[in-house]
């Protein structure tokens, strides 16, 4: 055992200590819970922010994509007005000859593009090619007024579809910055 007055010496020394140390300890603790206080806050500004330019990118991408599609849809309705300009046009720029022999049409329809379906527009469907609204046979020759449809027929299809890629790559270019 220890004598009473090495004890009595060493009683107030460690009761010092530990006072001190808890002392310590509570400042310490303190200073920690001020510290994760900061860094919560810190980590709560910063998402607050990150929300807040995430909401920025969407509104920016939701009126990119609406001008996009507004374009795209007043490119479809001239393109469409055309071709109904041009289709009347035609009639009387065409003679009604025979340009394309029965055999060479029943070829030029084997082509995998007469399979495919044609998508339906914003306008309603897509104009069907001319020979098949008034088909006169299988062997039939086409005339001039055919090809002629059937070529304003591809070319208005065509441009369509350019004005659907080009408004995607309008909507991409503000959304993603290429």
């Amino acid at each position: 055992m220890i004598p009473l007055p090495i004890l009595a010496r060493i009683a107030p020394i460690a009761l010092a200590a530990a006072v001190g140390a808890a002392i310590g300890y509570g400042w310490e603790h303190r200073a920690r819970v001020a510290d994760v206080a900061a860094m919560r806050e810190a980590i709560a500004q910063r998402e607050a922010a990150d929300a807040q330019q995430l909401r920025r990118r969407i509104e920016a991408a939701a009126a990119a994509a609406d001008a996009a599609i507004a374009e795209r849809d007043a490119r479809i309705a001239a393109l469409d007005a055309t071709t109904r300009r041009l289709r009347h046009d035609l009639k009387t720029a065409t003679t009604g000859r025979a340009c394309l022999s029965g055999t060479a049409r029943g070829l030029l329809q084997q082509s995998p593009a007469f399979g495919l379906s044609l998508p339906t527009t914003a306008f309603g469907a897509a104009p069907a090619p001319a020979a098949t609204a008034a088909d006169p046979g299988e062997h039939a020759e086409s005339s001039d007024a055919d090809v002629a449809g059937w070529i304003l027929d591809a070319a208005s299809l065509y441009e369509q579809c350019r004005a659907r890629i080009d408004a995607i790559r309008q909507w991409d270019e503000v959304t993603h910055g290429r």
